[in-house]
């Protein structure tokens, strides 16, 4: 299992181990647009073939989807055109402020809510 944080200058990988027991940031593709963006993310997509991918998407406070998470939305979906993963949309809105207060920096701070968005997801699947 994955997760990206689609940021505007950094896009933040996390990834699962096969149990998904742990969970650690894979890397930060620096956007420099368009077709370099999707080869980068799709290298990284193709090494974990199958593997569920949760993105982030910005909502407002009363749950509507902002500009950039309808912007997130339409991108990561003509780049996962014709790929059989599942993907799963998750509220991201706060996981870059939990990042900074983590002490992530600017370089980081995109794979470390990555992380967090994905971390958050696997809590809520967990029953007790």
């Amino acid at each position: 299992m994955g997760a990206l944080d689609l940021g505007e200058r950094r896009i933040g990988v996390a990834m699962t181990d096969a149990s998904g027991a742990f969970v650690t940031v894979r890397q930060v593709v620096t956007r420099r647009g368009g077709i370099s963006d999707a080869t980068a993310l799709k290298a990284v997509l193709d090494a974990y073939p199958g593997a569920t991918i949760v993105i982030g998407v910005p909502l407002n406070t009363d749950g509507s989807e902002s500009p950039q998470a309808v912007r997130n939305r339409r991108w990561a979906t003509k780049l996962l055109e014709g790929r059989s993963e599942p993907v799963v949309w998750r509220d991201e809105s706060l996981t870059t402020q939990a990042a900074r207060r983590d002490g992530a920096g600017d370089a980081d701070v995109d794979a470390r809510a990555a992380e967090i968005l994905l971390l958050d997801y696997l809590r809520s699947q967990t029953t007790c």
